[in-house]
Order: C-alpha cells, then sequence, then structure tokens
C-alpha cells in the first residue's frame, strides 16, 4: 500500500500584506499562484509514484467563500488522479466548512467526501486489501466538542483502518479548543495504522512510529510559516507503515539573521544584501532580516525601522534584483536588546510599562475588534506566533519612542 497524505492546502490564499507598490507583478504572480503550482506538483507524484490513493485532510481552501478558480482547480486535480485510478478521500476543515451535499460539488467518481457526521469508507486496493478510512468535514467554522469520541475503534475485517481528522491536540482550555480537539492517548486508543492529521501548519510526528502525523500545510504563507513544505508519503512495508517527507512549495520563507555589532549603520543596506547573495538560493525564497544587537541600538536606525523607510530602501533594491539574488525581502525585525540606556528613564521602569501595556488579557481585548472581520482574518491574527510578533513589534517601536524622547531631552538640557 501506497499513499499520499496532505493538509491545509489553502488554495488561493490572499497572502495578505505583501501586495504594495514595490512587488514587481511577475513576483506577485508567483506568490499568488503557489498554493496551486505546490498541489499540482503532489498530484504529479501521486501519478509518477502510482499510489493507492490521496488524503486531503482539511482545509483545501482558503475561507469558505472558495474562488470558481480554485474550485475549477481542485475539481481538475482530482480528475487527473481519477484517470489514472488513484482514489481521493476529502475532508473539509474550520476553513473551508461546508454542509452541502458532496454530490453537489462536481467532483470525480474517485473523490470520497465525508459528511458532517463521522463516518468510515472502504476502498479495495488492486492488490486485493481492503482499507478503512474514517472522517468528518466541518460544518461550520468553531467546533469545540472532541469529535474523536465518535470515531470508531478499528475494524477486523480490513486489512489497514485509518483517521482523518482536521484538529488540534490541546487541553480543553486552549484557544485551539475551538477545532475539535482530542489528546494523543484517544487516538492511540482506537487502535488505527495511521492517523492522516491537518490543521496545524508545522509538520510533525506525535508518535514514536510516526504513524500520527501532521503534514503540515503544502506553502508557507508568512514567516511563521518557514521552512520546506509539501506531503507526507506513505508505504507499507509488510506489517509497517514508513513516512516520507517531500518538498513541493515553489516558494520558501526564512530569516536572514544580521548583527549590528559587526556592521556600521552606513553600511546596513550593502550588509544586508551581500549576505542574501552569498546564500546562494536555489528555490526562491521570501525574507525577514533579523538584525540583533548586544547593546543599545542607534536612536535613528529604530526610526527608520519603525518608519518604514529602511525596508522601503531595501525593497526598491530588491525589485531590481530578485531574480538574481532569488528572494524577495518581507520585513524587518528590530532586535530585541537585553538592556537599553535611557537619559530619562529607568531601564526597570520601562520593562514594567511593557509587562502592563503587551500582555494576553490587553492582546484578547484587542482581538475583538476583528469579529467583524472575515474568520480567516481573526484567526491568522489570533495564532501564537502571530501575536508573539505583534508584541515583537509594539515592543520596538515603545523602545524606539523611549530613546527618541530621551534623545530630545538631552538635546535641551
Amino acid at each position: 500500500m501506497k499513499f499520499i497524505h496532505t493538509a491545509d492546502l489553502h488554495l488561493d490564499s490572499p497572502f495578505l500584506g505583501l501586495k504594495n507598490h514595490v512587488l514587481p507583478n511577475e513576483l506577485w504572480e508567483k506568490i499568488h499562484q503557489s498554493t496551486f503550482d505546490s498541489f499540482q506538483k503532489i498530484i504529479d507524484d501521486a501519478i509518477d509514484q502510482q499510489v493507492d490513493f490521496v488524503l486531503l485532510a482539511g482545509d483545501l481552501f482558503d475561507r469558505e467563500e472558495r474562488s470558481v478558480a480554485a474550485d475549477a482547480f481542485l475539481i481538475a486535480q482530482l480528475n487527473r488522479l481519477n484517470d489514472h485510478g488513484i482514489e481521493a478521500f476529502v475532508s473539509f476543515g474550520n476553513h473551508d466548512y461546508s454542509t452541502a451535499d458532496p454530490a453537489s460539488f462536481g467532483y470525480p467518481d474517485n473523490t470520497l467526501v465525508f459528511g458532517n457526521q463521522v463516518e468510515t469508507k472502504k476502498y479495495t486496493l488492486n492488490d486485493g486489501e481492503v482499507v478503512a478510512v474514517s472522517g468528518f468535514s466541518f460544518d461550520k467554522q468553531w467546533i469545540t466538542q472532541p469529535m474523536i469520541q465518535n470515531y470508531p475503534t478499528a475494524v477486523d475485517n480490513v486489512d489497514w483502518h485509518i483517521g482523518m481528522l482536521h484538529g488540534s491536540l490541546s487541553s480543553l482550555h486552549s484557544p485551539e479548543a475551538n477545532y475539535a480537539p482530542f489528546t494523543l492517548s484517544e487516538l492511540q486508543e482506537k487502535g488505527y495504522d495511521y492517523w492522516a492529521l491537518g490543521h496545524i501548519h508545522k509538520r510533525q510526528a506525535l508518535n514514536e512510529q510516526q504513524t500520527i502525523n501532521y503534514s503540515g500545510n503544502t506553502q508557507g504563507r508568512h514567516i511563521n510559516e518557514s521552512g520546506e513544505k509539501g506531503y507526507l508519503l506513505v508505504q507499507s512495508d509488510d506489517k509497517r507503515l514508513k513516512t516520507q517527507f517531500i518538498p513541493t512549495a515553489p516558494i520558501i520563507w526564512d530569516r536572514v539573521i544580521i548583527s549590528l555589532d559587526e556592521v556600521s549603520v552606513d553600511q546596513l543596506v550593502e550588509a544586508i544584501l551581500e549576505k542574501i547573495a552569498d546564500l546562494h538560493y536555489s528555490k526562491l525564497h521570501f525574507i525577514r532580516i533579523q538584525l540583533t544587537s548586544q547593546t543599545a541600538v542607534d536612536a535613528d536606525l529604530l526610526t527608520k525601522m519603525s518608519d518604514g523607510d529602511l525596508l522601503d530602501e531595501l525593497q526598491e533594491i530588491n525589485a531590481d534584483k530578485w531574480q538574481q539574488l532569488n528572494c524577495w525581502i518581507t520585513s524587518i525585525e528590530a532586535p530585541q536588546v537585553k538592556s537599553l540606556v535611557y537619559s530619562s528613564i529607568d531601564q526597570d521602569y520601562f520593562n514594567q510599562a511593557k509587562a502592563e501595556t503587551l500582555n494576553d488579557e490587553v492582546f484578547d481585548q484587542l482581538l475583538k475588534e476583528f469579529n467583524k472581520q472575515p474568520a480567516f482574518i481573526k484567526d491568522e491574527v489570533g495564532a501564537k506566533e502571530a501575536k508573539q510578533e505583534i508584541f515583537d513589534q509594539a515592543g520596538t517601536i515603545l523602545q524606539e519612542n523611549v530613546i527618541h524622547d530621551g534623545t530630545q531631552e538631552d538635546k535641551s538640557k
């Protein structure tokens, strides 16, 4: 038996915040097309590898109101599988939840779509082995009940039993409890041969045997989804299953670290571009420049970063050199230094003010302002990685303002 486990395609992702007047149109087309290209590569591999079936574990689309283009693209890829006798098992997640009759989607006969209640579908492979696949599709954005309780224990009259579940490994008291929460022991108690999980975009195995897996998303969409993205190829060896990660994403997100202790402010732009050129990217990269420093940072540089002037300068040059460098600089992260020298404010006082201003309670209150926005926007802003990034950027702005105010006071003396 050989199959592909993939999830979180997020076809037609809007890549919020990337489009600006400097970004070359050709590069924007590559960004917009990247989720489609990655999935097409997965289907190419499924055909080349002659897999028995493909598991699509939720969030095939980025939002419930899927575009006509994304819908047509998915159907075209499913038809390619159908032409080669490859079955596809589909469950919808919290981004593309649906209550529609699967027969209305226009999918080919090889595509088995799970309904809103847990059900088990059986499939006979060409060699006569019988596979049972259990799963369900979200009928709304948030499902707080542990749907794992509705999954049957492994059936006896099949050769393999696989579970598909779009949800979160978490306690019921965490924010992730909105997404069909489960525990590792609950998965193991079902006695399945493999669990194909979706929803968490970081690829990871939850057990030593690597048979309970998040495949991660197929194309990173921002800096907190860095590194190679793709799918898991799963093959049987006697009665054991072995997994192999296969990268397919055309764009990789990453960080490039630059120490301000080793370069002057006047030479910073040149140093950044030289560092990128020395990396010799073989695949298109979207990068964040992460500045570090062991000492207090020049106030003018902090102002230049918080105003966006430094990024603008870099992107103006990058627009002409992105093909040569095979990268695009998306953002700059200011250094988080351990101690700063102020002329008018005590470090302890600043740290106390920062702690009172940037905390979970304040963030949760601000997050309520996004209730009127599309659900996928609130999901992205409320993510753990996004919250930390917002805290870091806000802290930098506070830091810059304190240093600037202190400098002005010194000049007035």
